[in-house]
């Protein structure tokens, strides 16, 4: 059976896998015989979900997918990734059934696809529409994983809740000053960990995943591990290089291994005390995309910084600049 991958040599040095339609892994080493070994690790885990479209699609359940999916189809993703993977999956199989068919689910034969009645006991359930489109891309990626790997014959489209547009909240220089120093009073490491996402735009994610083999205090620059396992090189201004150094190391993990949730809740409980609503973790670096724009960063800049597919996605910070500005302007009067 042809297995539709390529292993190959950046200009980095980095080792990397290409797989079908484009898409590619980095295997976060130079060394040719460690490349290769992961490699080979790569291409059997991919031949087991090749192996699987041997089975009648019409007979592969949800149940049987999902067990193999996370270690079949999403090596080499962050934690985060697949616990959500695993998550949207699971929450699947509680409302549609574990034994359904997985061609049935976005099947329309029954006017109602069980996608749709997915929808409904989720929004029954007071989930927000923006966490159920948060559920559904996941589902949808691992159909399409399905699909192309020749397990089910084709994917019926899914169709996302209509969100009302919301910009991003951002913290106010003031603010952001005080939640650092009372972080930094109570938990330099998790002090440390909001400079870092604040002087680099990182998700959360790549924060706490930053590895000190990935950090030259020499060269000023930081390489993130992002979505897709895709990798991006940020510079490490003075601010940020400065909270660093005192806790330099040539190896191992910048950060206690702690899961994500711990510092969102940790960070909600801080801004809470400063009587700051509706602002969570992710907003650090809504804010940090934000300053990079009012400070005059071109924003396809900002957008390499940020590790954005689109530029259309970064734009979305012109109009927070502009929301900034009228409600800055609010305050305008004669006395």
């Amino acid at each position: 059976m042809k297995i539709n991958m390529k292993m190959f040599r950046r200009s980095n040095g980095f080792f990397y896998v290409r797989y079908y339609r484009g898409k590619e892994q980095s295997l976060e080493t130079k060394d040719k015989e460690i490349a290769k070994e992961l490699f080979r690790g790569l291409e059997k885990d991919y031949l087991a979900g090749k192996l699987l479209h041997l089975q009648n699609y019409k007979t592969i359940n949800l149940g049987d997918f999902r067990k193999k999916y996370v270690e079949t189809f999403r090596t080499g993703l962050s934690k985060y990734t697949t616990y959500h993977d695993e998550m949207s999956l699971k929450l699947l199989a509680e409302v549609i059934g574990d034994n359904t068919p997985l061609s049935a689910i976005t099947s329309q034969s029954d006017k109602k696809s069980k996608i749709e009645e997915f929808k409904t006991v989720l929004l029954a359930r007071k989930v927000k529409p923006v966490s159920v489109n948060s559920y559904l891309r996941h589902i949808k990626k691992a159909l399409n994983n399905a699909q192309e790997a020749g397990i089910i014959e084709k994917v019926g489209r899914i169709k996302m809740l209509p969100v009302g547009k919301k910009l991003p909240r951002i913290l106010y220089p003031d603010q952001v000053d005080k939640i650092l120093a009372k972080a930094k009073e109570e938990n330099i490491s998790e002090w440390l960990y909001y400079m870092l996402i604040l002087w680099t735009g990182a998700r959360r994610a790549e924060a706490e995943g930053a590895d000190w083999s990935r950090i030259s205090l020499d060269h000023d620059n930081i390489r993130l591990i992002g979505k897709g396992n895709y990798e991006r090189v940020v510079p490490l201004l003075p601010p940020i290089k400065a909270a660093l150094e005192p806790f330099k190391k040539d190896i191992g993990p910048v950060f206690p291994k702690q899961h994500l949730d711990t510092y969102t809740h940790h960070f909600k409980k801080l801004v809470r005390s400063f009587g700051i609503e509706d602002i969570h973790l992710h907003n650090l670096r809504h804010t940090a995309a934000t300053y990079m724009l009012k400070s005059g960063i071109d924003i396809k800049v900002i957008q390499k910084i940020l590790g954005h597919a689109s530029v259309t996605t970064t734009e979305i910070y012109t109009s927070v600049l502009d929301d900034m500005i009228k409600t800055e302007m609010s305050k305008f009067e004669y006395k």
